[in-house]
């Protein structure tokens, strides 16, 4: 209980500077929304896309899809990645260890609040899509939205993590983190349409992390019927996830590296 209590303690914390930062509000919240009116804007025209998936779905529908990924790429993996350098290279990581609060408080903290900023995003970009374009939501797709975010937090977290140790300062992590998440949009049928990628970077985005999840969630948002999962995306982030995970247990550093 005790162990709840205080990681609960530490989300809230990490809530209340997160709402008091005009900054991180409007890159985490606002601007996949803009991105979303923009470019369902452009591509209104065509009708269907040709998505990954296979078939063709709305406009609305795949990019409602592929920039809820974005965001929740975004938002977690650098947020996640900025918040843990930050606090190690200016000492708090340390203080945190040697305090009698347990070790695992903090990082656990950070991922309940990632967890929550990414539910309001997928409500934010769902009732967008619901109410301002139109796009039916099932219940059982929005069940798989819940999923998939639950499964892109936990798999964006662990690659963070993973790659602190290479991350030596803040600033670093705030340029590292937007780069790779935009180059990763690009590449996973974010953006752009699959059918206008070479068919070789089709293929290897494929293994890339964000790419199943933005997948899934344009299918789970475009299919009339089933379910809406997709086995895929549950092995790829997965595994991601888990690779990461290990490595992060063997390199992860509560002591600053710039000192």
């Amino acid at each position: 209980m005790r162990f709840l209590r205080l990681t609960a303690a530490q989300a809230r914390y990490n809530l209340q500077a997160y709402v008091r930062s005009l900054r991180t509000v409007l890159l985490g919240l606002v601007m996949p929304v803009g991105l979303l009116v923009i470019l369902s804007w452009v591509f209104a025209h065509q009708g269907e896309i040709a998505a990954a998936a296979g078939y063709p779905m709305s406009a609305i529908a795949f990019y409602a899809g592929g920039l809820t990924a974005y965001g929740l790429m975004l938002g977690t993996f650098t947020g996640v990645m900025t918040a843990v350098v930050g606090a190690r290279e200016a000492g708090w990581l340390k203080r945190f260890r040697a305090s009698p609060m347990p070790p695992g408080t903090y990082l656990a903290g950070q991922i309940l609040f990632n967890v929550l900023i990414s539910l309001a995003l997928v409500v934010v970009m769902m009732v967008t899509a619901s109410l301002v374009y139109g796009l039916h939501l099932r219940a059982i797709a929005l069940f798989a939205m819940l999923c998939y975010t639950l499964l892109g937090v936990f798999g964006f977290t662990a690659i963070a993590l993973a790659i602190t140790r290479v991350i030596t300062t803040p600033e670093m992590a705030s340029s590292v983190g937007p780069f790779v998440t935009i180059t990763l949009s690009f590449t996973s049928g974010v953006f752009l349409p699959p059918d206008l990628m070479p068919a070789w970077l089709v293929t290897f985005s494929n293994y890339l992390p964000l790419e199943p999840l933005a997948q899934s969630m344009q299918s789970a948002l475009a299919a009339t019927r089933g379910t809406g999962f997709q086995g895929r995306s549950f092995v790829v982030l997965g595994v991601w996830g888990v690779l990461s995970f290990v490595v992060a247990l063997w390199t992860f550093t509560w002591q600053p590296l710039r000192r």
